[in-house]
């Protein structure tokens, strides 16, 4: 349990970091946005799935697995999501 925490608040960390940090890489509408997080949702499910299939290999190959691909697509997610709160609070300040 301890390991799920402490990799989720490591992936918001980057993310977050990312998102302060690489400013040019925001999606310009909410139609990229909606995109980004489109891609982010499927590739969080691609990567489950295929820790799911390679459940059986030994501990530190799982272990590079997890920290190679599924750490980079929660990061991606993450941001995408960070993208689109920030999409949303543009779309309702603009509405006032």
């Amino acid at each position: 349990m301890s390991f799920t925490l402490t990799l989720t608040l490591g992936a918001s960390l980057l993310a977050i970091w990312l998102d302060a940090r690489c400013r040019w890489l925001r999606p310009k509408t909410l139609a990229q946005g909606l995109i980004h997080s489109a891609v982010a949702v499927f590739s969080v499910l691609g990567a489950a799935e295929l820790l799911v299939l390679l459940y059986g290999i030994s501990d530190a190959a799982f272990m590079a697995l997890v920290l190679g691909v599924f750490l980079p697509t929660l990061v991606y997610a993450l941001l995408a999501g960070l993208w689109m709160l920030r999409a949303f609070a543009n779309l309702t300040l603009a509405g006032r």
